[in-house]
């Protein structure tokens, strides 16, 4: 089917926005998040990582859909997107596995002998980092938080469930047009659903697999369908744009008292206001035309945390020094991890631009 043909179900978005500016305030709020985490630090803020997260997840739904309707093709869909997500995140799982040992208590010989070395990789490399997440001797001593090496990957394979429903949930909204609002109010309520019923599930009887569905899918696809059905309503979106802005701004401030708050209003007060900020004005307009390492940043801050850590900067160092430290040593592997990888994979397609 021609690009003249297709039914438009989605509004289409241009660069003329404050996306990227967006996703660099999200990318550094995690960051910030896990310093003070990891490092330890006294720092007087409180950094709820769910929230940048379920940022991003809104940000991907309000462009994805949009993204796959352009062509209508899955396969230029996977692959746009394989390029995209997965150059940089195999680069940081292989960096980790073959540099970490310097780091390790095993001596270079016994690290790379060890099964768990392998186990760590292979789990990693599929997407299943839970399954292992840490290799042998890094990491384990009593000033680290947590020995796992990322623990920022654990998203990843609620990204790949969530891109990959995009092109049969399509199908679906293509071929009932009329009902494409019940459909994906249909898709946040039974997530919704499903969570709480995970998470009552794993509380109950302490199989932690229950929680790890819960968390790791449930709340994602949640925000997920949340960008979606906001790009769906986007001219909506326009009109009321004040208005929602002062419900989300009134929802912060008094939601936390609100039965059920965390779980039935925080997704839809957090995503909606994730994207009034990148879709209202153009006050970033000029840096969503430029490149964006955010992802990079996301993918790349965990384990340097944990080595400078390891190095005990986050206590040689005033806190914001070792805060600095941190930002500017992951962006400048970030920034080396894009020109040198990211970008090189997208430009074998010369549509195959970061969106």
């Amino acid at each position: 089917m021609s690009d003249t043909h297709h039914i438009k179900i989605f509004n289409e978005i241009t660069h003329d926005n404050n996306i990227n500016v967006v996703r660099y305030v999200l990318s550094l709020w995690v960051l910030f998040g896990h310093a003070c985490e990891l490092a330890q630090l006294n720092i007087p803020i409180s950094f709820h990582l769910d929230l940048p997260v379920g940022g991003f997840f809104t940000l991907s739904g309000f462009l994805m859909f949009p993204t796959h309707q352009k062509r209508e093709s899955w396969r230029y869909y996977i692959k746009r997107r394989a390029l995209r997500i997965l150059p940089p995140y195999l680069l940081i799982v292989l960096i980790c596995f073959s540099l970490l040992w310097t780091v390790s208590d095993l001596s270079f010989t016994g690290y790379f002998s060890s099964a768990e070395s392998y186990k760590y990789l292979g789990a990693n490399l599929i997407f299943l980092n839970f399954l292992h997440p840490d290799l042998p001797g890094v990491f384990q001593g009593t000033e680290f938080v947590t020995d796992a090496i990322n623990g920022s990957l654990w998203t990843m394979k609620g990204e790949w469930a969530c891109y990959l429903s995009v092109p049969l949930i399509y199908m679906v909204l293509r071929k009932y047009r009329t009902k494409t609002l019940l459909t994906l109010l249909s898709i946040i309520i039974v997530a919704t659903i499903c969570f709480e019923l995970f998470l009552l599930a794993g509380q109950s009887s302490g199989n932690g697999l229950y929680l790890l569905i819960a968390k790791q899918l449930g709340t994602l696809v949640v925000y997920f369908y949340i960008g979606a059905l906001i790009n769906y309503l986007l001219p909506l979106f326009y009109k009321y744009k004040w208005y929602i802005f002062a419900i989300d701004i009134l929802l912060i401030i008094c939601g936390p008292s609100l039965p059920g708050y965390y779980l039935l209003l925080q997704p839809w007060a957090t995503g909606t206001l994730v994207i009034w900020f990148s879709m209202i004005g153009r006050w970033g307009a000029k840096l969503t035309k430029g490149d964006n390492i955010s992802y990079d940043i996301y993918l790349f801050h965990f384990p340097i945390i944990q080595v400078l850590v390891y190095f005990g900067l986050n206590t040689s160092m005033p806190t914001w020094i070792f805060i600095g430290t941190t930002i500017l040593t992951t962006y400048l592997l970030a920034f080396a991890s894009w020109r040198l990888i990211g970008r090189r994979f997208l430009n074998y397609g010369r549509d195959l631009k970061q969106i």
